[in-house]
């Protein structure tokens, strides 16, 4: 009765076509197994049609019969063998089973018949990418002839050699990809991302930049946002976050960036908005915290700032930068006690102790303490011999106590160490222009001194005393005068009389003195030589 059955069936439907045809449908309709039965008749009726061994093989994968599906693959190819459509099954049932070697070994036989296939060389390539074989990878690409590759096909070539860190090799093949097609986004961001891992940020931002035209995504803005941070170019930041931010209001990290951004650019009302909107949007971000008081800080709104600080010592205490404005805060209200317990716990804090030492350095001279200070500032230089910012200040503490000598080495210290240091170029050599010693050595300072600053009154004050010491008194006098000019000081004003003596001016130099007095009438120096002037015209 079965095979009565089949055979009436047959003859109802009398060509394989019209059987596959009634199995597509079935499988269509998701009845895979059903579909089978017909494609099955119907390769009884045509064992060399490639098609049906096709869809036998591509329906056994649907029902998990993977080996079938193989099994039904390879009997088309003994067919069929040039059939790019069953070497293509065959190699999906390969890598269903995850066995890419022999899917690999499938892709190949078909290029012997189809060697112009880009898509199976772009197929092996992955495949042995896959197997972790980078180098293979890459090699079956380089076999396509170059007037045959394809944007796409330099794409996947950046792409290898991206993975096997030769980013500039990959650089070279985006920057082919990119000419064939100019608006190639993949072949654009490639290229930047190159570079960007090679540290070369500026052609980095130039593609980036040009790969945001031909794309929406926000992943590329994003990363110019920090791009843009890290080459300071805080306008174009600005730019990209508002629109980034407008697209998405909750990008709490490009929204920092922006405060960031705009307190860099010197507008610190709008960067308070944006810290203070992340600050809302994520009550744990103690970043957008302390820039906020930093920013209420630099207003003088020493109660807002010491708030918001203390709002975030309470999320992150160990957040050491907030102890240490906490810190500057107490010290500009004059609270030393607040301040040396804020620097005190940032260094419980791991904080960096040379910088701890200068600052407690600080509190301690502003009260006063001069040998606690001298203590600090030795300590922070035990552990940094090198820190211009604890050399500075304990120079300048030793000359405000009268340990000159002192004062003197460390400022020739600082500018063997930043010869670019103004300040201690000018003390330098004012020193020894006020020991009358090394005075052309005096000079070459100052006037080094000079190029950095070359409007500084005192600065020129310096060099006139040089001048006057080398007994050059025309010069001294032209310095001594514009100096005077730029800035009002009893020393100068004293510099300027003793020059009016030396050129024998001697009713100028009475008058300058007399000057002097004006600012500081309990001036000894002054007042004897003024008594002399007195005497001598009696």
């Amino acid at each position: 009765m079965a095979i009565y059955s089949i055979l009436s069936f047959i003859v109802l439907f009398e060509t394989p076509y019209e059987l596959f045809s009634i199995g597509c449908q079935k499988e269509l309709a998701n009845d895979v197994a059903g579909a089978i039965e017909y494609y099955k008749m119907a390769l009884a009726l045509d064992s060399t049609a490639s098609e049906i061994y096709y869809a036998l093989a591509n329906a056994h994968y649907k029902i998990q019969k993977i080996d079938k599906g193989i099994e039904y693959a390879r009997m088309g190819l003994q067919v069929a063998p040039d059939n790019l459509d069953l070497h293509s099954i065959l190699g999906v049932g390969y890598i269903g089973k995850g066995d890419l070697k022999s899917a690999i070994e499938t892709y190949k036989r078909a290029l012997n018949y189809h060697p112009d296939n880009l898509d199976l060389y772009q197929t092996i390539s992955i495949l042995y990418e896959g197997l972790g074989d980078l180098k293979m990878a890459k090699e079956i690409l380089m076999e396509i002839a170059e007037d045959k590759r394809t944007s796409e096909v330099y794409n996947r070539l950046g792409t290898i050699c991206g993975k096997m860190n030769d980013h500039q090799g990959a650089i070279n093949y985006y920057h082919r990809a990119f000419a064939l097609d100019t608006t190639n986004y993949t072949a654009l961001v490639g290229i930047g991302t190159g570079f960007d891992i090679l540290g070369i940020k500026d052609s980095s931002i130039y593609y980036y930049e040009k790969a945001i035209q031909y794309d929406t995504s926000l992943s590329i803005s994003k990363r110019l946002v920090d791009l843009y941070m890290d080459t300071d170019q805080f306008q174009k930041l600005i730019d990209i976050a508002r629109k980034i931010l407008t697209a998405n209001y909750y990008e709490i990290a490009v929204r920092r960036s922006l405060g960031f951004a705009l307190y860099k650019m010197g507008l610190l009302n709008e960067a308070l908005v944006e810290f203070t909107i992340a600050a809302g949007l994520n009550p744990q971000d103690t970043y957008s915290k302390f820039y906020a008081a930093r920013i209420f800080l630099e207003q003088g709104r020493y109660e807002e700032s010491k708030r918001v600080l203390s709002e975030a010592l309470k999320v992150n205490p160990d957040f050491v930068e907030l102890w240490v404005y906490l810190g500057f805060i107490a010290m500009d209200k004059r609270d030393f006690k607040l301040a040396r317990y804020a620097f005190t716990e940032a260094a419980h804090r791991n904080a960096d102790m040379v910088q701890i030492y200068y600052l407690l350095g600080i509190v301690a001279e502003l009260e006063q303490e001069f040998t606690q200070a001298y203590f600090y500032y030795k300590k922070s230089l035990s552990l940094d011999p090198r820190s211009l910012l604890s050399l500075n200040a304990l120079a300048n503490l030793c000359d405000r106590i009268g340990r000159k000598d002192e004062a003197l080495r460390i400022f020739e210290k600082i500018i063997e160490i930043d010869t670019t240091d103004a300040i201690a170029l000018n003390y330098v050599g004012y020193t020894y222009a006020e020991r009358a010693e090394s005075l052309g050595y005096a000079l070459k300072l100052i006037e080094k001194a000079l190029e950095i600053e070359p409007n500084n009154g005192y600065f020129i004050d310096s060099r006139g005393w040089v001048f006057y010491q080398l007994e050059r008194y025309e010069e001294a006098l032209s310095d001594l005068k514009r100096a005077n000019e730029l800035v009002e000081d009893p020393v100068i004003l004293e510099h300027l009389g003793d020059v009016y003596l030396k050129l024998n001016e001697v009713t100028k130099a009475k008058e300058i003195y007399r000057q002097v007095l004006k600012l500081q009438p309990k001036n000894r120096t002054v007042l004897e030589k003024l008594k002399r002037l007195e005497e001598n015209r009696e």
